[in-house]
């Protein structure tokens, strides 16, 4: 019999989704370099064969996907900055002022 699945936090619990996000950002890295590796193979094969019509559309596609992969890091930086920012705005300080009377009754 299957059961449904009910976390003890909530979905939206910032450790869960910094570590989502971070995940993300490793497999975004890892395509980045994916990319860059086929943009110098397709690089390799022009500069060896400059009349290579097919090596050239890959060549600019390569570097599409590398700078897709790219803007996504950027894009989840910025999700996390702001999510962090309305942590801050939604959590009240947790400083407590002190009087000098009460200063002064601190022994």
């Amino acid at each position: 019999m299957v059961r449904n699945y009910t976390p003890k936090k909530s979905f939206f619990d910032p450790t869960r989704i910094h570590k989502i996000a971070k995940d993300i950002l490793k497999d975004c890295g890892a395509d980045r370099e994916r990319a860059l590796e086929t943009f110098e193979l397709f690089k390799n094969m022009v500069a060896n064969n400059p009349d290579d019509d097919k090596a050239k559309p890959e060549i600019i596609h390569a570097l599409n996907l590398s700078m897709n992969a790219n803007d996504k890091i950027v894009k989840i930086l910025e999700l996390m900055v702001k999510m962090t920012q309305s942590e801050m705005k939604s959590s009240p300080p947790k400083t407590e002022t002190m009087s000098f009377e009460d200063l002064r009754n601190i022994k």
